[in-house]
C-alpha cells in the first residue's frame, strides 16, 4: 500500500472517542463501500466529518459557512508562532 498525502488541515486539533463494536463495523463497511467506488475518504476521521457536516447540514440546518462565522478570527502573525522553545546546549564538562 502506497503512502497517503496528508489531507487533515494543519489548524486541526488531535482528539479521542471511543466507538462500540457496532460502530467500528459500521465505519468499517462506510471504508469498503467508498473503497470500491474510488474515493479517497476512507479513513475513520474522513468518514467521520463527512457525518458531522452532513448532521449539521440536514438536521440542524447549519451550513459550514455558518459555523465558519461563529469561530473568532486569530490573527496570522500568532498563529504561526512557533510554541517550541529551544533548549541552550548543554557544555561540556571536562
Amino acid at each position: 500500500m502506497s503512502p497517503r498525502e496528508k489531507h487533515i488541515p494543519e489548524d486541526a486539533h488531535r482528539t479521542s472517542i471511543c466507538l462500540t463494536p457496532e460502530d467500528r463495523a459500521a465505519i468499517r463497511w462506510i471504508s469498503e463501500v467508498r473503497r470500491a467506488k474510488k474515493n479517497k475518504r476512507t479513513t475513520t476521521n474522513d468518514i467521520l466529518v463527512d457525518a458531522l457536516w452532513h448532521f449539521l447540514e440536514k438536521t440542524e440546518g447549519k451550513t459550514k459557512d455558518q459555523i465558519r462565522a461563529t469561530i473568532p478570527v486569530i490573527p496570522t502573525e500568532i498563529r504561526l508562532q512557533n510554541k517550541v522553545t529551544l533548549m541552550p546546549k548543554p557544555k561540556n564538562r571536562l
